[in-house]
């Protein structure tokens, strides 16, 4: 049977249990091989005996000169470290005889705290020291050994521990400074650049370009600045607030408990979730650590064993960097929807896979998020929050629940001069309202195009490429395009005639795509009438009205897709009157919920007939309000065909030209 570490263990292991090993100093300790000059240790030992060292507390050296009766918990970094602490206790570093457990959690049957409490107390009885050694103590240590133990001990990596590892290690003299996030990486990362023949000026380059790799150092330099970061909202008053405690708990005027320890960001995908980690990890000046359940796949077996080890590495790299830099760090869990909740699995056959992992998982989260442990944050993101397992969002856990919105005017603005800084300030106040319901991502890709468009053109970036690349040219013919912008007009006027909302604007053809737009803001409506969900009917069916009244027939266009087309739309409000809300006539019955009113019809000849009767009067409602407004409804399609883009305020100047006495009330979008 195998040690933890891969090694057959040492004749005086204890037979009856895998993982313990004793060592007496006398019999294995290492002799140099020229007393006059020893050779220089390999970079694993340097680096290890320099960590320890430099992590034993005053009072512990003086119980090693003095006691035969110890009991140490060592919590390293990551596992990697694990069988390398192992060897430094196995080769008489500390000049004792040690009961060993190196357990690094790839034995799950082995490594639990119910194995092993009974050859701890037995060794402790007869005056032996004990060690117990892992990257999650409680997690994979005898809970004898826990509880008994005289210290615990978290090693870590700080510049003094690296560069008296540099020193004893390689030829050359160890820089006084070393950055602080060149301390984070893992015990193999370093190994690996502090080669045979390499100088410390080299081997220390190396590192620094593997902290660039594994911390994305380039990514959190490129992270938009928190303070001016309007286009995130409630989440970035969330972080400022967040990095305004971590301030005051390292001043000491706050406790750790006082701090929010755990949230949950979610949004539909390109909202910026992951740049914004970025730019608090930069704001709070702490590590940052990211990981996923596909990343913890991807780079294991997929066995269970591994998937759960895998994770526990994660949470443990983060507490070692929290450890190293004593400010706290963030652990930054992407796609948290991935790990499917308890309710999915019933009557699953990967439940039995599933269920170890995700029990596995709130554990580690509540340890990490728990006010015992300090200096971790937790922050996950997610595109599908009704996904996520509620026990993930239960208090104490991820409890704070925020959602990102689109950006406004206000934030595209923000985003357009990080991407775009070369542009004045004006200039891009000029063309935000262009990208009006863009994500973040959008915008960014959009600039990227317009970077592509000024260099073919063999000149600098303009506001104008920034717009030629949102509205590039689609393929439409001139017809095609103006009966879009029929289309949209009759929206537009309708809105605007019926006072029901204001508008925001109007756009086809957004990034080159077969689409268009008509954004209307609606106030708030605490309780929704029968008379609102009609008037929304007719607004839904203006754009067919238009076509009706301008070109002679309606197109294709109000239909198709039975929940995002005009006339899907429509049918499923006005089915839900009658199947859902108990609006809709003399029986009040409840059938179903509104997104499957629709459905229903198809059950119900005689409420389809209902609800097919009142579409056509709201399209002879909408008829009407287009042909008293016709002029309006030309000259708008007219402008929009020309520059397939037209702002609110332009909008509502044309309308105002018509009517003389609009109706304007301020919303938001619906």
């Amino acid at each position: 049977m195998k040690a933890p570490s891969g090694r057959p263990p040492s004749k005086s292991a204890a037979p009856q249990e895998a993982g313990i090993t004793k060592h007496n100093d006398k019999r294995d300790a290492g002799k140099p091989s020229d007393p006059k000059r020893p050779a220089r240790p390999n970079p694993r030992t340097a680096l290890v005996r320099a960590a320890v060292e430099a992590s034993l507390p005053t009072r512990l050296r003086s119980a090693l000169r003095k006691s035969t009766q110890l009991a140490i918990v060592i919590a390293v970094p990551s596992t990697s470290w694990v069988s390398a602490v192992d060897d430094y206790f196995a080769h008489g570093a500390l000049g004792r005889r040690w009961t060993r457990y190196a357990r690094d959690g790839s034995l799950p049957r082995d490594h639990v705290p119910s194995n092993g409490c009974g050859t701890v107390a037995t060794s402790l009885a007869r005056g032996e020291c004990v060690v117990g050694i892992a990257s999650m103590p409680e997690r994979v240590l005898p809970d004898t050994l826990i509880a008994a133990a005289d210290f615990r001990i978290q090693i870590v990596v700080n510049a003094a521990v690296l560069r008296e590892a540099l020193r004893v290690a390689l030829p050359g003299t160890p820089p006084r400074s070393i950055p602080e996030d060149l301390t984070r990486l893992d015990l193999d990362d370093y190994v690996a650049a502090m080669r045979p023949g390499s100088t410390c000026a080299r081997a220390l380059s190396r590192i620094s370009d593997v902290a660039t790799h594994r911390l994305g150092r380039s990514a959190l330099a490129a992270s938009p600045d928190l303070e001016t970061a309007v286009e995130f909202g409630a989440a970035r008053t969330w972080c400022l607030a967040l990095a305004h405690d971590l301030n005051e708990y390292r001043a000491k005027r706050l406790p750790w408990s006082a701090l929010d320890r755990g949230a949950i960001w979610h949004s539909p995908p390109g909202y910026g979730k992951t740049l914004l980690a970025h730019s608090l990890a930069r704001k709070c000046d702490v590590p940052l650590i990211t990981g996923s359940i596909g990343e913890i796949f991807a780079s294991t077996s997929g066995f269970l064993d591994s998937v759960v080890k895998a994770q526990r590495e994660l949470f443990s790299r983060a507490a070692a960097a929290a450890a190293s830099t004593g400010r706290a760090a963030l652990l930054f869990l992407d796609e948290i929807d991935a790990l499917p909740s308890r309710e999915s699995l019933k009557n699953s056959r990967g439940a039995d896979f599933w269920m170890p992992v995700i029990a596995d998982f709130l554990l580690l989260l509540d340890d990490a998020t728990s006010g015992r442990r300090e200096g971790i944050v937790v922050i996950a993101a997610t595109n599908r929050i009704g996904a996520v397992d509620p026990a993930i969002l239960r208090p104490g856990r991820l409890e704070r629940s925020i959602e990102i919105l689109p950006p406004d005017e206000a934030g595209i603005q923000n985003i357009l001069r990080f991407h775009a800084p070369e542009l004045k300030r004006v200039e891009l106040q000029k063309i935000a309202d262009r990208l009006t319901g863009y994500t973040a991502a959008e915008i960014m890709e959009t600039v990227r195009a317009a970077r592509r468009i000024a260099r073919q053109a063999s000149r600098s970036l303009a506001a104008e490429d920034i717009v030629a690349a949102a509205l590039p040219s689609m393929p439409l013919s001139a017809d095609a395009i103006y009966r879009v912008a029929v289309h949209e007009a009759g929206h537009a006027v309708v809105a605007y005639f019926l006072g029901e909302g204001r508008i925001g604007h109007i756009r086809i053809g957004a990034r080159g795509a077969l689409n268009a737009q008509t954004m209307v803001e609606f106030e708030d409506a605490p309780i929704v009438t029968r008379e609102l969900m009609e008037k929304q009917a007719v607004l839904l069916l203006a754009g067919r009205a238009a076509e009706i009244e301008l070109l002679g027939s309606a197109s294709t266009g109000a239909g198709g897709d039975a929940t995002g087309s005009d006339l899907g739309k429509a049918t499923r409000m006005l089915a839900s009157l009658h199947f859902s809300y108990g609006l809709g006539g003399d029986e009040i019955v409840h059938m179903c919920a509104p997104d499957e009113a629709a459905l229903e019809l198809r059950r119900s000849p005689s409420v389809r007939r209902q609800v097919d009767s009142m579409l056509r009067a709201f399209q002879t409602r909408a008829l009407e309000i287009v042909r008293e407004n016709r002029a309006a409804v030309a000259e708008l399609a007219k402008l929009i065909a020309e520059g397939r883009f037209l702002s609110g305020n332009e909008i509502e100047t044309v309308l105002d030209r018509h009517s003389g006495s609009p109706p304007r009330k301020p919303g938001r979008s619906s």
